[in-house]
C-alpha cells in the first residue's frame, strides 16, 4: 500500500469527515478480483434492464394532467358515468370551394351515413340532421332545419349555424363525431387510421380532423421523434465535449459507456415498473446524460491528478473515491431530492417525471462508482491526454483568483444589486395554463387549434352540470328564466358559443306549437308550460333528452365551446360566474356548477403555486439536513443554502420579467434548478472542509480548494449549459423552458460558487 493510501486510512481527522467507512474499506483493498466482480455485477444488471427496452411504449393521456385527489375531479368522473365523456369527440372539417353546393352537400350526407353504423361511433351529428319542431294533432313532428340543396350565407346565418357547423371562411362544413371511450391508445390510433383512410377514399383528401384522440396521437408521434432526436443530439454533444476535454480514446470510451448504461438502466426500470414515455419522461434521457457526465468528469479529473502524482492505480482509485466520493454521493442525493420534490405536485406525469429522473440520478452515481474504478483498474493509464492545457487552466484559475480577491467587495455589491433588480420581476409572474400546454407556439397542433378558434368559434369544450330538486322544477317559469339569464351571461360575459341545453328544446317546442314561428323561439308563457312539458317527455324526443339528461331526469348538462384563452383568463371569469350564480340562481330548485375537462385543467393553477412551495421547501430542508449530517457545520449548511437558493429565487424574477407563464409545464424548472445548482457548491465545500481539517487557515484553505476544484466546476457548468441548451430545440415547451432556465441557473450558480462562496468562506482573510 503506498504512502498516500496509508495516510488516508490512518487519518482520524479525515475519518470524521467521511462516514461511508464500509465503502472506503472496499476501495482500500481494491484488486483484480473486486474489479472483476464489479464488472460482472454491472453486466448482469444491465442485461436485466436492457431486456426490457423492446417493451418501451409511448403514450400521452390528456386526462392524466387532471389534479389527483381533487373533489371536482371525483364529481366529474361520476358525471361521465352518467353522461359519457363530452370530450370523446372529433371535429371532422370538410373544406371545399363549393361547400354550399348541392353536389358537395350530398357527398357530406353520404359520408355521414357511411359512418353511423361503425361500432366505435356513438353518433355523427351533421348540420343537415338538425331539426326544428312542428306540433300537430299526432304530437311532435321534426322538420329539417336546413334544406339539403343549395345553401347561401343568409340561410346559414339565420339558422345560427355559422361558426358552428359551417366555417366562417364560408368554405367548409363540419361533422361532429362522437365515439366510444377507447380502452387504450392502440385502439384509438386504429380508429383514427380507419377514419382517415375512409375520408380519403370518399374523396375528402383535404379534411381536417381534430379532437382529444387526434391530439393524443399527434403528441405520441412527436414523443417518439423527440426522444430519438434528443438522444442523438445528446450523444453527439457529449462526444464533442469529451473530445475537447480528454482528447483520448479512453476519454471517449469510459464516459460514453457510463452514460449509455445510465440511460439503459433508467429506461429499463421504467418498463419494469409499467411506465410509458410521455411528454415529461421524454426529457429524462437528455437530463441524465448531463448529470451523469458531471459525475464522470469529477471522477476522471481526480483519478488523473492522483495517477500523475505517482500513485499506483489502486492508490489513485482509493484516493479518488475518498476525495470526491462523499461529495459526489451528496450531490447525487441532493439532485435526486430536487427531482423528488416534484412529488408534491398532484399531477401524475410531473410526479412520475420527478420519481424516474431521481432514480436515474442514483443509477448514474452507482454506475460511475462501480464501473469506472473496475475498468480503470484494468486500464491504468490517465484518462486525459497530457498537453499544455493544464498550464493554461492553472493560469486561468490564478488570474481569476487574484481578480476575485482584489475586488471581492465590488463583486458582492454587484451581485446583490443585480439580484434585487431581477427579483423585482417576481410580482409580474403569472400562473396560466392552456389545453395544449406543453407545445411550442409554432407546432401544427396549435395551428389546428387556432384554425378552429377562428373559423368554428372555439376548440375548448365548455361544460356545466345543473341539478334539479325534482324533474318538474325544470318547467317552473322561474327556473326557466334563471336558465335563460345564465345562458345569456355565458354568451355575453364568458364567451361560450353554440350552447346546448334543455332550454333549446323547450324554446324549440314553444316555437313548434305556434307553427315553427321564429318569434316564438322563447320561454313559453305560463299557459303553455303544461303542454310543452308533455311534449318534452314524449318518446319522440328521447334522443334529444338522453344527450343532455341523466336517466332520473334530475341532472342535465349545459354544453358549448370557447376559444382557448388560458386558465388565467378563465379563472377570473369563473369567479365572476360563481358570483352571478350565487346572486341569480335559486339553489332550492336549481343548482349549477362548472365541470368538464377544461375546468379541471384550469384548476391545476390552484395546485401549482402551493405544491411548488411545498416541493421547494422539502428540497431545501432535506438538502440542509444532508449537508448538516455530512459536514457537521451549521455555517456550512447555511452558506450552501444561500448560494443555491438564490439562483432559484432569481428564476422567479426572470420568468416574471420575460413574461413566461408559470404552469404545469414550467413548474418543474425551480426544483430541478435547485437540485442541479447545489452540486458544485457541495464539491467546493467538501474540498474546503478537507483543507480545514489539514489545519490550513481560512484564506489558504479557500485558495487550495479554488485551484483543486475550480477546473471541474467550470467544466461541469459548461457541460450543464451545453447539455441543457439542447432542450432549446425541443417542440415541447416544458423541455424548452427547462433547458432555458437551467442554463441560466447554472451560470448564476457558477458565479456564486466560484466568486461569492470563496469570499464568504474567508477569501483574503488573515486569520482562520
Amino acid at each position: 500500500m503506498n504512502k498516500l493510501t496509508q495516510k488516508v486510512s490512518k487519518g482520524k481527522a479525515e475519518d470524521k469527515v467521511f462516514r461511508l467507512r464500509t465503502l472506503w474499506r472496499f476501495y482500500e483493498s481494491f484488486n483484480a478480483k473486486k474489479a472483476t466482480f464489479c464488472l460482472l455485477l454491472l453486466a448482469l444488471l444491465t442485461a436485466v434492464f436492457a431486456s426490457q427496452l423492446p417493451k418501451l411504449r409511448f403514450s400521452y393521456s390528456f386526462d392524466s394532467f387532471f389534479p389527483e385527489g381533487d373533489a371536482d375531479l371525483e364529481r366529474y368522473n361520476k358525471l361521465t358515468e352518467e353522461f359519457g365523456l363530452y370530450n370523446d369527440f372529433l371535429f371532422v372539417v370538410l373544406p371545399s370551394e363549393e361547400a354550399y353546393t348541392t353536389t358537395f352537400i350530398e357527398r357530406v350526407n353520404t359520408l355521414e351515413k357511411s359512418m353511423e353504423d361503425w361500432p366505435e361511433v356513438t353518433e355523427v351529428r351533421s348540420p343537415f340532421e338538425l331539426v326544428k319542431f312542428q306540433i300537430n294533432p299526432f304530437g311532435v313532428n321534426k322538420v329539417p332545419l336546413l334544406p339539403k340543396t343549395e345553401l347561401n350565407e343568409t340561410i346559414i346565418e339565420e339558422s345560427g349555424l355559422m361558426g358552428n357547423f359551417f366555417g366562417r371562411e364560408q368554405k367548409s362544413i363540419m361533422l361532429f363525431l362522437e365515439h366510444i371511450k377507447f380502452a387504450d391508445k392502440e385502439a384509438s390510433d386504429v380508429f383514427l387510421a380507419k377514419l382517415t383512410d375512409h375520408l380519403e377514399n370518399e374523396g375528402f383528401e383535404n379534411h381536417n380532423v381534430s379532437g382529444k384522440t387526434q391530439i393524443q396521437l399527434a403528441f405520441t408521434e412527436l414523443l417518439e421523434t423527440e426522444l430519438g432526436r434528443l438522444l442523438i443530439l445528446g450523444f453527439v454533444t457529449v462526444l464533442l465535449v469529451l473530445i475537447l476535454l480528454f482528447r483520448s480514446f479512453k476519454g471517449l470510451l469510459l464516459p460514453l459507456s457510463v452514460l449509455l448504461l445510465t440511460i439503459i438502466w433508467t429506461l429499463g426500470f421504467m418498463v419494469l415498473t409499467g411506465k410509458q414515455v410521455d411528454a415529461m419522461v421524454v426529457m429524462i434521457p437528455a437530463i441524465l446524460l448531463i448529470v451523469a457526465l458531471s459525475d464522470v468528469v469529477h471522477f476522471a479529473h481526480k483519478f488523473d491528478d492522483f495517477l500523475k502524482k505517482g500513485n499506483s492505480v489502486q492508490g489513485a482509485i482509493n484516493a479518488t473515491v475518498k476525495t470526491i466520493g462523499k461529495a459526489t454521493f451528496l450531490t447525487s442525493i441532493t439532485t435526486a431530492i430536487g427531482f423528488l420534490s416534484l412529488l408534491f405536485i398532484p399531477i401524475k406525469p410531473i410526479r412520475e417525471f420527478g420519481m424516474y429522473t431521481a432514480a436515474g440520478v442514483v443509477f448514474a452515481f452507482l454506475i460511475t462508482f462501480i464501473f469506472l474504478p473496475a475498468l480503470l483498474y484494468f486500464l491504468p493509464k490517465p484518462i486525459e491526454r497530457s498537453d499544455k492545457s493544464a498550464d493554461r487552466w492553472n493560469a486561468l484559475l490564478n488570474s481569476l483568483f487574484l481578480l476575485i480577491a482584489k475586488y471581492r467587495k465590488g463583486f458582492v455589491a454587484l451581485t446583490a444589486l443585480a439580484s434585487i433588480a431581477i427579483m423585482l420581476g417576481t410580482p409580474l409572474l403569472r400562473i396560466n395554463t392552456g389545453l395544449n400546454v406543453g407545445l411550442q407556439k409554432d407546432e401544427p397542433i396549435l395551428e389546428t387549434v387556432a384554425y378552429f378558434d377562428k373559423n368554428f368559434d372555439g376548440f375548448r369544450p365548455f361544460e356545466m352540470v345543473a341539478t334539479l330538486s325534482t324533474p318538474d322544477d325544470l318547467f317552473d317559469l322561474e327556473t326557466l328564466q334563471q336558465l335563460e339569464r345564465l345562458e345569456s351571461y355565458l354568451e355575453e360575459n364568458y364567451g361560450v358559443k353554440h350552447i346546448q341545453s334543455p332550454l333549446n328544446i323547450i324554446k324549440g317546442l314553444n316555437s313548434g306549437i305556434y307553427g315553427a314561428s321564429t318569434s316564438k323561439y322563447a320561454i313559453p308563457e305560463t299557459k303553455d308550460l303544461r303542454k310543452i312539458k308533455r311534449y318534452f317527455f314524449s318518446p319522440s324526443l328521447n334522443e334529444e333528452r338522453s344527450y343532455l339528461f341523466t336517466e332520473d331526469q334530475l341532472q342535465f348538462r349545459i354544453l358549448g365551446r370557447t376559444e382557448d384563452l388560458g386558465s388565467h383568463h378563465f379563472n377570473a371569469l369563473n369567479k365572476d360566474l360563481n358570483a352571478f350564480i350565487q346572486k341569480e340562481i335559486n339553489s332550492e330548485k336549481l343548482s349549477v356548477s362548472l365541470t368538464g375537462s377544461s375546468f379541471l385543467i384550469d384548476k391545476t393553477d390552484r395546485y401549482v403555486a402551493g405544491s411548488l412551495a411545498k416541493g421547494l421547501g422539502f428540497a431545501i430542508i432535506m438538502v440542509f439536513v444532508f449537508i448538516l449530517a455530512f459536514f457537521r457545520s451549521l455555517k456550512t449548511g447555511l452558506l450552501t443554502l444561500l448560494v443555491n437558493a438564490l439562483p432559484v429565487l432569481l428564476l422567479f424574477g426572470l420568468m416574471g420579467l420575460l413574461g413566461i407563464d408559470l404552469n404545469i409545464s414550467t413548474a418543474i424548472v425551480f426544483t430541478v434548478a435547485f437540485g442541479i445548482a447545489v452540486d458544485d457548491s457541495i464539491h467546493f465545500i467538501a474540498r474546503y472542509q478537507i483543507e480545514k481539517e489539514r489545519k490550513h487557515e481560512a484564506n489558504s484553505a479557500v485558495e487550495r480548494t479554488f485551484f483543486s476544484t475550480g477546473k471541474s466546476i467550470l467544466i461541469t457548468t459548461l457541460i450543464i449549459a451545453i447539455g441543457f441548451s439542447l432542450l432549446l430545440t425541443s417542440v415541447f415547451s416544458g423541455a424548452y423552458y427547462l433547458g432555458f432556465f437551467i442554463v441560466i441557473a447554472a451560470v448564476i450558480a457558477l458565479v456564486l460558487d466560484i466568486i461569492i462562496l470563496p469570499i464568504l468562506l474567508g477569501m483574503g482573510s488573515k486569520k482562520s
